[in-house]
C-alpha cells in the first residue's frame, strides 16, 4: 500500500500530486500516465494508511470517521463533473484555494484566517525543533 506525501519539497499536497503526475508523465512519455494512480494514493490510500497507523478512520464524511474537511474556493473555467474532477484537482487547484479547514469537527481556519492558533508561536517552535534535528542529523 503506497500513499502520497511530501518530504518538504512543498507543504502543499496538491502541488506534490501535480509534481508526481508530471514526473511520471514525462518519464514514461505518456500524457495519460499516473493521474488516476496518484490521486488514488492521495485520496484513498492515505486514508487507509492513517487508519492502520493511528487507528483513526478518515476519507469519508459519515458517523465514526474523523470530521476532517477542507473547503476550497474554486470557480472552474469549465464544467466540473465526476468524469473530470481529477483533472480539475490536478490542474486547477492548489493549497491557496483552501478557504476553511475543519479537523475532527473543530474549525481551525475560517475565511483563510487561523482560529485559536498562535501561528507565530508555532513557527518559532518549528524553527527550534528544526535546528535541533539538524544538529542531531549532522553530528
Amino acid at each position: 500500500l503506497i500513499g502520497l506525501g511530501t518530504d518538504g519539497y512543498t507543504k502543499d499536497m496538491l502541488e506534490s500530486l501535480k509534481a508526481g503526475c508530471l514526473i511520471h508523465k514525462h518519464r514514461l512519455g505518456d500524457t495519460n500516465a499516473a493521474t488516476a494512480e496518484l490521486t488514488a494514493m492521495l485520496f484513498n490510500n492515505n486514508a487507509v494508511i492513517t487508519e492502520r497507523i493511528f487507528g483513526v478512520k478518515t476519507g469519508v464524511l459519515k458517523a465514526g470517521y474523523a470530521a476532517d474537511i477542507i473547503i476550497l474556493d474554486y470557480d472552474p473555467p469549465t464544467p466540473m463533473t465526476s468524469d473530470n474532477s481529477d483533472g480539475h484537482i490536478l490542474f486547477g487547484l492548489t493549497g491557496t484555494n483552501v478557504k476553511e479547514t475543519i479537523v475532527n469537527g473543530r474549525v481551525l481556519m475560517r475565511d483563510r484566517v487561523l482560529v485559536g492558533i498562535d501561528e507565530a508561536e508555532i513557527r518559532a517552535q518549528s524553527r527550534l525543533q528544526a535546528a535541533d534535528l539538524w544538529k542531531r542529523v549532522n553530528s
